[in-house]
């Protein structure tokens, strides 16, 4: 085999090892916590990464079906809010951080008492999702 050929096998080989591990990011270690389940029209949140927020970083929002439900970017903070969503499972996509599953549920929309929350999702930086949920 020529220089020429061994060299291209190398480099191969690497581009597949680094692949392997790029997709081998270790994941939220809770499955429970892989998932946004939310009441409201509105999905409000926060990306972090390295404890830092995530700053203009592109997201993609798709319903259930698959199509395109918005798309945007988080802020200087690495906030983002997507508002006017039907009740839905929708998945998001998150450049730099990954993706989740935040389900929009109708039935959360008003507590016992009559009071209706307001919903906030947090990405962490090793796939956990958690949800803040805040009462007036």
């Amino acid at each position: 085999m020529s220089n020429v050929n061994v060299n291209h096998v190398r480099l191969l080989l690497a581009l597949v090892w680094v692949a392997t591990l790029c997709n081998a990011a270790p994941l939220c270690p809770d499955p429970r916590s892989r998932l946004a389940i939310i009441g409201g029209n509105t999905i409000t949140g926060g990306v972090l990464i390295h404890k830092k927020p995530l700053k203009f970083a592109q997201l993609r929002l798709y319903s259930s079906t698959g199509k395109t439900a918005w798309v945007g970017m988080t802020d200087k903070h690495g906030s983002f809010r997507i508002t006017h969503l039907p009740p839905d499972t929708f998945r998001l996509d998150v450049r730099g951080w990954g993706r989740t599953t935040i389900r929009l549920n109708p039935e959360l929309n008003k507590l016992p008492n009559g009071q209706i929350p307001a919903y906030s999702v947090l990405l962490m930086e090793n796939g956990c999702v958690g949800t803040l949920t805040s009462v007036n």
